[in-house]
């Protein structure tokens, strides 16, 4: 008698022919166990391998962003505020003089300033500030520093640096195509190593860049400080990092 006569199904189906479905799928069974429950389809359309390229160029710095201050106090806050007006009005004046780019207000304050002692609070006056902004040659940024100290500035909050539109954009260039090769060359030792053939890109994505700059000069908030080391000192802007990133899907 058949041992498995009494496992076949009454219908119009062979029992050599369900056998061998059993056992077909007892083989597929055994296979996604013995493959760690990864299946790779061999369709054509699941062979992609997905690689990302690093990209990193430098630049020199043309450009330097300044952010000077009027900070003035005293006793009344109406003098304070029209003494404040009146030196950032001369500020602007003398910095459209020597045609600085970008120039902007940043900020404007106007607060009383306490003394605390024994728990208690005194009025001890008013302080007023008056912040902008301005773009310039590094080659020139020192000597307008100076004239800007002269003019009625009495802070110099920050100094950041920058390669002007065309360079960056040349720079990004460079950046994007070392970042393609970089791609390219992680896929051809992948698949060299598993002695597989590249074939043709099927999808692109461009991360975007990050512009690294040189970070801030740190300066004093003195004016004496201002006019003694950085008109007598050039200023150097640096080199900038621009960085791109490729993603490529390449089908193999």
């Amino acid at each position: 008698m058949n041992p498995f006569r009494k496992w076949l199904p009454s219908g119009s189906l062979k029992g050599g022919a369900w056998l061998g479905m059993v056992l077909a799928v007892a083989l597929l069974g055994w296979n996604l166990i013995g493959g760690g429950g990864v299946m790779a389809s061999s369709g054509e359309g699941s062979r992609i391998l997905t690689v990302t390229g690093q990209g990193s160029t430098q630049v020199e710095t043309s450009i330097a962003q300044i952010r000077l201050g009027v900070i003035l106090r005293g006793n009344s806050a109406q003098t304070v505020q029209q003494q404040v007006a009146e030196s950032s009005e001369r500020l602007v004046t003398r910095l459209k003089e020597l045609q600085v780019n970008a120039l902007q207000t940043t900020g404007i304050s106007l607060y009383p300033q306490y003394d605390y002692r024994d728990g208690q609070s005194r009025l001890t006056g008013v302080q007023g500030q008056n912040s902008v902004q301005f773009e310039v040659p590094v080659a020139s940024a020192g000597q307008v520093l100076d004239e800007a100290v002269a003019a009625g500035a009495t802070q110099v909050e920050s100094v950041n640096f920058r390669a002007d539109d065309a360079a960056l954009v040349e720079a990004r260039s460079r950046a994007l195509a070392q970042a393609v090769e970089d791609a390219q060359r992680q896929a051809q030792d992948v698949l060299g190593a598993l002695n597989l053939t590249l074939g043709s890109v099927e999808r692109i994505q461009i991360h975007s860049d990050g512009r690294i700059s040189p970070p801030p000069i740190p300066l004093a908030a003195s004016a004496d400080f201002a006019r003694s080391e950085i008109a007598s000192t050039p200023v150097e802007g640096g080199e900038q990092n621009v960085r791109a990133q490729v993603t490529l899907e390449i089908r193999y």
